[in-house]
């Protein structure tokens, strides 16, 4: 699962990639002018679950962040530039939403209601010549075979063309599982998942309720959003753990952003979490949401889903009130469950199996 982290220049990507990756992106791996990086998702419940069995070694769950270049409005509507941002699943935009006077921006002014509209419009004039140029190619084939699949096809596309034609993101459409298997090929941008980042000042509460009211209606089309400052969060990096929690405390924050940006963009890319927990390893596996018991125990091994028998499972709450694996069993809190369960966030799992 690939997560796009996109923007107008000088809005801060590299120093956000750096904050959810861990390395600069100049010494991150690249190739064909995207950079990649391993995300790890800062999910409090494995710190706690790590204190609780003091295990050799904790592992986060982790997603693939992709850096391609800067958006460029306006650049010849060329579609190569699109092609990185078309395969990943979801998207962050970055928003510039700091003053800084060593830093152009692009349009002269901050105005991030500006910038995501147009960024917005950009991706919907993409996604109206991928639909036009598809709907030219099915009424040729349908001229010469037609078929009950492209009749169907032709009727979706032809709804997406409506959509965007009146500067409406497809993202607000609903479509079900068979709609979106026909135009999944298509890779529509206005289609994706989006979490737009506030890249925001030093004055964190007086920039979060500037904004308020832009995120508010973000948040009502469907899109998620973060407020984050790059300076403050490069800064909490530096500091020990008391300090960090005595900055983050006047802030009025209780985490890092960077932390909650690392959990929106796993839930944007519909991902939830299982925990394995033991004395060598507590562990956190990513699945996509619905994921069946069977199809969680193949993310740990293959052959545990070959002889997959039983999932013995207890929630995280239950785990963190029972105080210990011990009382949770003398409480007989854990559960067995067969093949039909499905794996819900913060379960926590012993896959039994015979093969």
């Amino acid at each position: 699962m690939i997560l796009g982290l996109i923007g107008l220049p000088q809005t801060g990507k590299k120093t956000i990639f750096e904050l959810l990756v861990g390395i600069p992106a100049a010494k991150a791996p690249s190739r064909d002018s995207i950079t990649r990086g391993m995300a790890p998702v800062r999910d409090q419940r494995i710190d706690r679950l790590s204190a609780m069995y003091n295990p050799k070694r904790t592992r986060y769950a982790e997603f693939e962040l992709a850096l391609p270049p800067p958006i460029q409005p306006d650049n010849a509507r060329s579609a190569a530039w699109l092609d990185p941002i078309r395969r990943s699943e979801a998207l962050v935009h970055v928003l510039r939403a700091f003053e800084s006077e060593s830093v152009f921006h692009i349009m002269d002014h901050i105005d991030p209601a500006r910038d995501v509209e147009t960024v917005e419009l950009e991706f919907l004039f993409a996604d109206l010549a991928m639909c036009e140029t598809r709907l030219e190619r099915l009424k040729k084939e349908m001229r010469v075979k037609s078929s009950a699949q492209k009749e169907q096809e032709k009727a979706v596309i032809e709804r997406c063309l409506q959509q965007l034609q009146e500067e409406k993101p497809l993202r607000s459409l609903e479509f079900d599982n068979e709609e979106i298997k026909l135009i999944r090929s298509l890779q529509f941008l206005t289609l994706k998942p989006v979490i737009n980042v506030f890249n925001i000042g030093e004055d964190f509460q007086q920039d979060c309720a500037k904004y308020a009211e832009l995120a508010r209606s973000l948040r009502q089309r469907g899109d998620q959003v973060v407020f984050l400052s790059a300076a403050i969060e490069q800064e909490l990096q530096g500091l020990d753990e008391e300090e960090r929690q005595d900055f983050m405390t006047e802030l009025g924050l209780h985490e890092p952003a960077a932390h909650r940006l690392s959990m929106s963009a796993y839930s944007c890319l519909g991902l939830i979490s299982f925990f394995t927990c033991g004395p060598d390893e507590v562990r956190a596996w990513p699945v996509k949401q619905g994921s069946s018991a069977p199809e969680a125990a193949g993310k740990i091994h293959s052959d545990l889903q070959r002889g997959f028998i039983r999932a013995e499972t207890i929630t995280y709450e239950q785990l963190m009130q029972a105080g210990s694996e011990k009382a949770a069993r003398e409480a007989k809190l854990y559960k067995l469950n067969g093949k039909d369960y499905i794996v819900q966030d913060g379960d926590i799992i012993e896959i039994r199996f015979n093969v």
